[in-house]
């Protein structure tokens, strides 16, 4: 790129004096000096930050529809196991289309798939809102994950491959805050309005909230084309390449990866499904008391999740991961053990530190470890772990639950976040935080093949 104007036009038309020479200007650090403006961007005032804050509102719907189906099943009297299964669609809907739309995002860039989810996420909400079987609602709720998860690859491949390493887990887990907190926000508002509107109301106009998402994103993005796509992907192929000189194999990275989130994921889909019904089935409480206790788990979730980003980025991803599946298992066993809502509320404390920990680490581990050229692919391959564990966590609890009891089933879920401690502790290698920049890694890599 030429530049007429600032730094680099005075240094163009500058004489140089006699018996000293102006040293030529490599083209090649000229490149990755302009790139650096692409992985720079604050995490606020920026196209990122703007992106997180447009996609609340749809993630407001999602939380809407966690409390709404659970209480719609009950009064079409489901059995717990078709109550296990017909929620455990939320993870087979994302599971059969995250890693599509991380391959559509890898070809035509973040904005259109965005923009088109969110409108068909809307529609699926519409569809949701007019069934009353358990089999349509079944069927409906896959559709609507489905669109739904593509905020999930897309919004972390550009935060990925947008920030600077050394806030990369931080704003990764600004995103996961984001969801975090709208959901729980979103499930406290549905337990409100349940208790004074029909349930079916309540998801119809839900349906409206993705389409403010849809508007939004359209415009954040406005500007950013195919071409700053791959320009953004060629830059950082070949720094990517040179930071990850010793790491693991991306075949370890995602057999890793792939064992963490699905144990990790089996009990915070199996919370998602169960909380509601062990409040208001176990412990006799209205669907508002269930709308606030999902409502507390999220903020104080949500609240933690940065800070337990800034602790992964500052002590590495390997302690953060162990401390966080410990603390996630002791939040799970103060569930299973609540007599009342306070109880519920201090285990939603508990497993909330863990997850901020673990989740963060995690994330950020597999996004500095991925190839650029295919990055969304690869962010939706970890979404896809995380879709088996949310499938598989409502099917596992409510199979628990029918033979042992609901509280029974919290124990399950704690085992796993002990089993997923371990896996990390055994398998992730201690490594100091990275931080070069990404820029510079590509200038260094240059300069040492001259």
């Amino acid at each position: 790129m030429t530049s007429t104007s600032g730094r680099f036009a005075n240094a163009s038309v500058t004489t140089p004096k006699r018996g000293r020479s102006t040293p030529p200007i490599d083209p090649r650090h000229c490149r990755a000096t302009a790139y650096r403006s692409l992985i720079t961007e604050p995490l606020i005032k920026s196209r990122s930050g703007a992106m997180i804050g447009a996609l609340a509102f749809s993630t407001l719907a999602t939380g809407l529809l966690q409390i709404c189906l659970p209480l719609e099943l009950v009064q079409l009297r489901a059995s717990p196991e078709a109550t296990g299964l017909t929620l455990s669609m939320f993870g087979f809907g994302m599971f059969a289309f995250e890693w599509l739309w991380g391959v559509v995002a890898d070809r035509v860039g973040y904005r259109a798939p965005l923009i088109a989810s969110q409108v068909l996420y809307a529609a699926f909400i519409v569809l949701l809102s007019r069934v009353d079987s358990v089999a349509l609602i079944a069927v409906s709720y896959l559709l609507a994950s489905g669109m739904m998860v593509a905020v999930g690859p897309i919004a972390r491949s550009y935060l990925g491959t947008a920030l600077h390493s050394r806030l990369r887990a931080t704003g990764l887990a600004l995103l996961a805050s984001q969801w975090v907190i709208a959901e729980a926000v979103g499930a406290g508002a549905g337990g409100a309005l349940i208790d004074r509107l029909p349930i079916h109301d309540v998801m119809l106009a839900g349906a409206v909230l993705p389409l403010i998402s849809a508007i939004l994103v359209a415009a954040v993005f406005r500007g950013y084309t195919l071409a700053d796509h791959h320009s953004r992907i060629d830059f950082d192929d070949k720094a990517g390449h040179n930071r990850s000189g010793g790491r693991s194999t991306v075949i370890r990275v995602l057999a890793v990866t792939a064992t963490l989130v699905l144990l990790i994921q089996i009990g915070l889909g199996g919370e998602l499904a169960l909380l509601p019904l062990l409040v208001t089935n176990q412990l006799h409480m209205s669907a508002s008391a269930a709308g606030s206790a999902m409502l507390a788990v999220g903020l104080i979730a949500g609240l933690l999740l940065v800070p337990g980003g800034n602790a992964a980025d500052r002590w590495g991803r390997k302690p953060a991961m162990i401390a966080g599946g410990v603390l996630t298992a002791a939040g799970y066993v103060t569930y299973a053990l609540a007599g009342n809502l306070v109880i519920v509320i201090a285990g939603a404390a508990i497993r909330a530190v863990g997850a901020s920990l673990i989740w963060p680490a995690a994330t950020a581990w597999i996004a500095e470890s991925m190839p650029r050229r295919r990055h969304a692919f690869y962010m939706g391959l970890f979404g896809e772990f995380e879709n088996i564990g949310v499938t598989v966590g409502p099917i596992i609890g409510g199979l628990v639950w029918s033979v042992a009891g609901i509280r029974t089933a919290f124990y399950a879920f704690a085992i796993a976040a002990v089993m997923a401690a371990v896996v990390a502790a055994l398998t992730v290698s201690v490594r100091d935080v990275s931080t070069a920049h990404p820029a510079e890694a590509l200038v260094q890599d240059l300069e040492g093949r001259r």
